[in-house]
C-alpha cells in the first residue's frame, strides 16, 4: 500500500513536468510537417540553375541522394513506377500536379549522370546537382540531415507534409491528393 501512495502522490508532479518539458519543447527553424522547406537553387545537367520554388503550385518530392548509395538505388525502380503513375495528374482545382526535385551529393558529374540512364531516371525533369560531394556540401546542414536517401515532400505552397516516407506512403499522399487531367 505504501508503494502505491507514493506513486499516486508523484504522479500530478510527474505529469506537470511532462507537460512543461513538451510546452517548452523548441521547434522552432526544425524541419518537420507543417513547415515550409527553404527554397534551393541548384544546376542541372546542363548548367541551367533550377530553383525549387519555380515549381511551386505542385506536389514536390524533393530527395537528396548520390551514385555511390546503394539504399538510393535501390528505391529508383519504385520511384519510377511512382513518378510515372501521377505524372499526368493535377491538384484538384489546379493546373499542377507531382514533380520530383531530385539533388545528387555527387562530386563527379559523369558519376551523377550515369547512374540517371543506368537507373532509367533521366526522363525525371529536375535534376539538380552542386557536384561538391556530401562532405562539402552544405545541403545536408542546411537541410537538416545526415545520411541519405533522405525525402520531403512539400505541398503546392512549399509546407512540408511528409518526410523520408516509404514508397507505399508516398503513393497513398498523391492518390488523396492528385486527380486525373
Amino acid at each position: 500500500m505504501k508503494i502505491k501512495f507514493r506513486l499516486n502522490r508523484f504522479l500530478p508532479i510527474t505529469v506537470l513536468f511532462f507537460l512543461f518539458f513538451v510546452a517548452c519543447t523548441n521547434n522552432e527553424g526544425k524541419l518537420i510537417n507543417g513547415t515550409s522547406l527553404p527554397d534551393i537553387e541548384l544546376p542541372d545537367s546542363l548548367g541551367n540553375e533550377i530553383k525549387l520554388s519555380s515549381l511551386k503550385g505542385n506536389l514536390v518530392l524533393v530527395e537528396f541522394w548520390a551514385s555511390w548509395c546503394k539504399p538510393c538505388r535501390i528505391k529508383h525502380p519504385e520511384l519510377n513506377r511512382i513518378y510515372n503513375k501521377f505524372k499526368g495528374k493535377a491538384l484538384e482545382g489546379g493546373e499542377k500536379g507531382f514533380e520530383i526535385y531530385y539533388v545528387s551529393l555527387d562530386s563527379y558529374k559523369s558519376l551523377w549522370l550515369n547512374a540517371l540512364k543506368k537507373d532509367g531516371i533521366e526522363n525525371w525533369q529536375y535534376h539538380v546537382a552542386d557536384l561538391v560531394g556530401m562532405k562539402k556540401s552544405t545541403l545536408p546542414l542546411s537541410f537538416q540531415f545526415s545520411q541519405i536517401p533522405t525525402s520531403f515532400l512539400i505541398d503546392e505552397d512549399g509546407v512540408i507534409i511528409g518526410k523520408d516516407l516509404t514508397e507505399n506512403r508516398l503513393e497513398f499522399e498523391l492518390n488523396e491528393r492528385l486527380i486525373e487531367r
